[in-house]
């Protein structure tokens, strides 16, 4: 049955009675409201009562007080929402998602916002009939320029409101060396066990912080908090300071050091040491500009601990089918991976699976299929070279699980020929014990020969407190398969150790050992020699980071060197030999012991472990 007012008795301004004959029309189905001279007395009527439109609901009959009242269309629309000041006005190109407030009148629940006429902020959170929020991306406030915000609320023939402007301007300065929209990962312990977490903060011109975290120790699992407060704040020493994120569960305090460039920093290493929430470990952070996502070949690379805590890691490479569309998501197939729990082995299994769209803050899920093991990963896109990646699969026989999901270039191509150039590796592990101990390694690989499938090692580790400092072996075997999977193999003395390889470039990629210590790491290709002392002269940030064992050092901090001379947040004195392996003496165990070996991956960067004979080392890494 078609709606129908009823009862409706208005007056004009000279007191006319409205007419019987009008009232009954009103009170007849719609299919009877018909047009001609009736119709335009009901037109001049509503006029005369102030009204510009009466929609009649269930067929569709509108009667227009506006002008070309035939046909139910023509009319002017209602007055709808009227914007009177929005806050802030203003906003840095650059800044973080942030929430903005609309000031005005006769918002109503349901109404939506545009920005410049095209994009839509979809629907506002109504706080009343006067006040409004909407979540404003980090895309939209990337570069200098403005927004013009409109308002339509959802009621028939509502005209938009008026626009408003909300002005982006360059980038000057801000109260932290930090600013703007960071992807970071974080491997620790609790009181628990293992812990590890994967989030994205932003931070504005004052220092606050935003953004959304994933959280997981033995306990369970936090998915997508979001980061509520919090901030950061630079420190006496240059590039270093304090990050603080509070979300529903409580609050880290972070220590960080970025590298010595203009402000904002792009990158730098982060460390947790007992604070209130009762967790120590250490990670890195990463600019993230918003835009990024998967589409093509990857390498994956994870480590962490199986349900009982005991040490775990993947590899693999895989195939993102999602036809380089940004707001698609994609499918995962083509891949390969290799698992490794506590020493069990599970090779060269197949990967499938799916991964979403990213949201504001750059997280995008992915489900992994390995074989008969499924991850639910949460991946923060940094940009589409490479994100990190938590695992957040709920329920007390997941795994924890934190690394990389990186670009892999010439898929299919690649052969031995692809290590042909001296490279710097790093691998720590753990080994199984009461408690554990660590188990670290840096060193150099060169003299490949593609052919014979041969290499040349040199080797300094450290393994459950017996430092093996600067041995060679020229025995080394390793192979490389066409989908970037390889194998690589060594004895030095009585001790054979056995990797799997997955490289993601020629001369770079990911190393897992197949043994309990579980070892993970990384190679890339170290710059052209010789080295002196000089090569590393500069101001270098950075710190620890993969702990092993809950008893490893985390730090972040800045030194710098100066021909064999060390200052900053240690002191002491450094020699370089001509292949890159350097030593130091270092009046603080910053990153294990007071004495160090560090091998040399170029004039930015380089990776140092304690030599000391300590069962709870750890790996830094320092870049300029």
């Amino acid at each position: 049955m078609a709606s129908v007012y009823r009862n409706f008795t208005p007056t004009c301004l000279f007191s006319r009675p409205f007419p019987q004959k009008m009232r009954a029309m009103l009170d007849v189905p719609l299919r009877s409201c018909g047009g001609g001279a009736m119709r335009e007395r009901m037109r001049k009527y509503l006029v005369c009562l102030g009204l510009t439109s009466l929609m009649l609901v269930g067929q569709g009959c509108m009667i227009s007080g506006g002008h070309g009242g035939g046909g139910g269309g023509g009319g002017q629309g209602i007055p709808g929402a009227t914007l009177t000041s929005i806050s802030p006005s203003s906003i840095p190109a650059g800044s973080p998602p942030f929430t903005l407030t609309i000031n005005g009148s006769g918002f109503v629940a349901g109404g939506s916002l545009t920005w410049n006429g095209t994009t839509s902020l979809g629907q506002y959170t109504l706080v009343s009939s006067t006040q409004v929020t909407v979540q404003i991306s980090a895309s939209l406030i990337a570069n200098p320029g403005s927004g013009s915000i409109v308002a339509t609320i959802p009621t028939p023939r509502t005209n938009p409101s008026n626009a408003l402007t909300l002005n982006i301007t360059p980038f000057t300065s801000s109260s932290c060396v930090l600013f703007g929209l960071y992807d970071f990962f974080f491997t620790g312990f609790d009181s628990s066990g293992p812990v590890t977490v994967g989030g994205s903060f932003g931070v504005d011109a004052n220092g606050n912080v935003s953004g959304e975290e994933d959280f997981k120790d033995l306990e369970g699992t936090r998915a997508v908090q979001p980061i509520t407060g919090g901030s950061c704040t630079n420190s006496s020493t240059t590039n270093e300071g304090t990050l603080t994120v509070t979300t529903a569960s409580g609050t880290s305090t972070y220590s960080f050091a970025t590298q010595a460039h203009p402000a904002p920093g792009v990158r730098g290493q982060m460390t947790e040491s007992g604070d209130a929430n009762g967790v120590s470990g250490s990670g890195r952070f990463v600019f993230a500009p918003p835009g990024g996502f998967f589409s093509g070949d990857y390498v994956l690379a994870l480590v962490g601990s199986d349900a009982a805590g005991s040490r775990m890691g993947v590899l693999g490479r895989v195939t993102d089918n999602n036809g380089n569309c940004a707001n698609c998501p994609g499918t995962l197939g083509s891949g390969m991976g290799d698992i490794n729990d506590n020493g069990a082995l599970t090779p060269s299994v197949s990967i499938t699976g799916n991964v979403s769209v990213p949201d504001s803050y750059s997280r995008s899920t992915v489900t992994l299929n390995l074989g008969a093991q499924t991850l639910n990963l949460a991946v923060y896109v940094i940009s589409n070279q490479v994100g990190f990646a938590v695992d957040v699969d709920s329920g007390g026989s997941s795994p924890l699980l934190a690394g990389f999901l990186n670009v892999q270039n010439s898929p299919g191509t690649y052969s031995n020929a692809f290590l042909n150039a001296p490279v710097v590796f790093s691998t720590w592990g753990a080994i199984p014990g009461t408690p554990a101990s660590s188990d670290t390694s840096l060193g150099i690989a060169s003299g490949f020969n593609s052919g014979t499938g041969t290499l040349n090692l040199q080797l300094d580790s450290v393994a459950g407190g017996v430092a093996s400092l600067n041995q060679t072996t020229s025995g080394a075997t390793y192979s490389v398969a066409s989908n970037g999977r390889g194998t690589l193999s060594y004895t030095l003395g009585a001790n054979t150790r056995n990797f799997i390889l997955y490289l993601d470039a020629m001369n770079d990629g990911y190393v897992l050992e197949s043994s309990g210590n579980v070892s993970f790491g990384f190679f890339e290709a170290q710059a052209t020699g010789p080295f002196t002392n000089a090569s590393i002269n500069g101001t270098f940030a950075g710190g620890t980071w993969f702990p092993p064992v809950s008893t490893a050092p985390n730090n972040a901090a800045a030194i710098t060197l100066n021909n064999g001379a060390i200052t900053g947040a240690v002191t002491g004195t450094y020699t370089v030999d001509s292949s890159g392996r350097g030593t130091a003496a270092v009046n603080l165990p910053l990153f294990g012991g007071n004495d160090v070996v560090f091998y040399i991956v170029g004039p930015n960067n380089f990776y140092v472990m304690g030599s000391d004979g300590l069962t709870d080392d750890t790996i830094g890494f320092l870049h300029n």
